[in-house]
């Protein structure tokens, strides 16, 4: 038994740029719709407040670059998943991004090397 395909209703068909919002969406900028009313003061229930939970540390940063290069290239190698790892995590967590950090690590082999 084959089912015949359901027949499109004008009503069903999107037409593009005559889509509108529906009566119940809110509109930006305009003010939040008023809370329900509040429950009898036998039946609200307070909550307690949160202990502030301690910062942690805050983390050193790397010195910013001097020097902003206008025109980059890629710079395309291959390199164990371990060390790629290992060089993210690191970069994250000193907030450097992979390039700078890259830089920097290039910078300090020179100096090392006396070049």
């Amino acid at each position: 038994m084959k089912s015949k395909p359901a027949e499109l209703s004008s009503g069903l068909v999107a037409v593009k740029g005559a889509a509108v919002p529906s009566a119940d969406m809110p509109v930006r900028g305009a003010p939040a719709p008023a809370p329900p009313a509040a429950a009898p003061a036998a039946a609200r229930v307070t909550a307690l407040p949160k202990a502030a939970a301690p910062r942690p540390p805050a983390r050193q940063t790397a010195p910013e670059p001097e020097v902003k290069e206008p025109n980059l290239t890629p710079l395309n190698f291959r390199i164990p998943a371990s060390f790629r790892r290992e060089f993210r995590t690191y970069a994250a967590t000193h907030d450097l991004k992979l390039n700078e950090l890259l830089r920097l690590c290039f910078e300090a082999y020179r100096k090392q090397q006396r070049d």
